[in-house]
């Protein structure tokens, strides 16, 4: 796997199957869009790519402290022999103030060269928010990618979020947080 820090780093010609988020811990919630990814990726000979927003810059901007999970190097750590890129975008002004339609034409296609694109339910992408799995939807014909949308995963009635799972780490509930997770999170953090 190659970790890559920067869109404008990624060189690569191949098609793709790709996923966007912020994935702060990588819980068993994004494992589904992982999943998908490396399926459709292996099924069609294309690069499988993770496309992670690291939000740092953004709350540094606004004098605000960022509180993570997982840094970009944990992160690469755990996708590390699943996938071929893990691609950490910092959410700078650019990306931030991008029209959705710009980064669908220049960062998906332009780029990646998107040919299936999964996200969640919540995903929102160039400025304003206004892009999100619908426009991509209704975009995807003219590129000539498939997009994927997965309703969030949940445990107990509840959705999993890295926002509940940050909730039950600062209660102490290590073991309902690993249950979220996937995985142990002290472990993964030695």
């Amino acid at each position: 796997m190659q970790y890559i820090r920067g869109i404008e780093n990624y060189q690569s010609e191949k098609e793709a199957a790709l996923t966007l988020g912020k994935f702060d811990g990588l819980h068993s919630g994004h494992e589904l869009l992982v999943e998908h990814v490396v399926e459709a990726a292996s099924l069609n000979d294309w690069n499988s790519v993770v496309v992670a927003f690291d939000m740092r810059p953004f709350f540094q901007k606004l004098n605000k402290e960022y509180d993570h999970l997982l840094t970009g190097e944990e992160k690469a750590k755990r996708l590390d022999g699943r996938i071929d890129y893990f691609v950490e975008c910092p959410f700078v002004e650019e990306i931030a103030k991008m029209e959705a339609e710009t980064f669908i034409e220049e960062i998906l296609i332009g780029r990646f060269h998107a040919k299936y694109i999964v996200l969640g339910t919540d995903f929102r992408f160039g400025h304003g928010r206004r892009g999100d799995g619908e426009m991509l939807k209704k975009y995807s014909e003219k590129y000539g990618y498939q997009v994927e949308i997965l309703e969030k995963k949940q445990f107990q009635g509840r959705e999993i979020s890295s926002t509940y799972i940050k909730e039950e780490l600062r209660k102490g509930n290590m073991e309902l947080v690993d249950k979220l997770l996937g995985y142990s999170y002290q472990e993964h953090k030695k």
